[in-house]
């Protein structure tokens, strides 16, 4: 659902997005700004604990209210039980996104961050959006990404998280147990939540993850990829302790 992939067969040029124009780049940076506006605000205020808990838990009560908002839009004419559950990783960021900052659990706060720069940031390179800026899913589906990579952000950037060794150990067990649940909903309905089952022929599959091969050699490579992934995401932060250290 964080990934819709539409059919347009004939529309204006506000209609359509495609990857890598200038309406991505466009995008892209103004997602960027915003991230960075959220972080510049919040290293404003965290010279107050009373303000820096205020933003804090306001940030986390949007981002509850924006994703139950997103998934009733996105149901509201019912709901495909194929595509319409908020079972992609990106659909379940975004609720692990405003819990870590409102509770600051350590184990929201490592999957939000290795999910995200992981995983959410793909969405930013290669989106599997089609319809452009006159459509509504187009700024639900930009939104919700943003919201994702820039609660990981002010996590790092203003709430001082550090993941480490353990955070590594802590996601691996979160997207195992994520993996067991979604395999067999992706078996069972045909579905391919978390782009890792074999939907039907007529169901797009974005690019890099069909380059992947057939299923479900595919299932396998994205597993292998996303854990190669987290591990490469804990290192600058191991190396720059390492530093410190000595």
């Amino acid at each position: 659902m964080s990934d819709p992939v539409s059919n347009v067969t004939s529309a204006g040029a506000w209609d359509i997005f495609a990857p890598y124009t200038a309406l991505h780049l466009a995008t892209v940076c103004v997602c960027a700004l915003a991230i960075a506006v959220l972080v510049a605000v919040g290293r404003r205020e965290r010279r107050d604990p009373a303000r820096t808990l205020a933003l804090r838990r306001g940030l986390g009560i949007f981002g509850i209210a924006y994703w139950l908002t997103y998934n009733i839009w996105w149901n509201r004419d019912g709901i495909d039980l194929a595509h319409g559950l908020p079972l992609h990783l990106c659909d379940l960021n975004g609720l692990v996104a405003p819990l870590a900052l409102l509770t600051q659990n350590r184990w929201l706060r490592a999957t939000l961050y290795f999910w995200a720069v992981t995983l959410t940031l793909q969405a930013f390179v290669q989106p599997s959006l089609t319809l452009g800026p006159a459509h509504a899913v187009f700024w639900w589906f930009w939104a919700a990404h943003t919201l994702i990579v820039g609660y990981a952000v002010y996590d790092l950037a203003v709430l001082g998280f550090r993941p480490d060794w353990r955070d590594l150990g802590r996601v691996y067990a979160v997207s195992a147990i994520y993996l067991a649940a979604v395999v067999p909903v992706n078996l069972l309905l045909q579905s391919n939540y978390g782009f890792i089952g074999n939907p039907p022929p007529d169901v797009a599959i974005p690019p890099f993850v069909a380059a992947l091969g057939p299923w479900p050699q595919r299932a396998v490579a994205v597993v292998a990829l996303a854990a190669f992934g987290f591990m490469l995401a804990v290192l600058p932060w191991q190396r720059r302790t390492a530093r410190a250290a000595a």
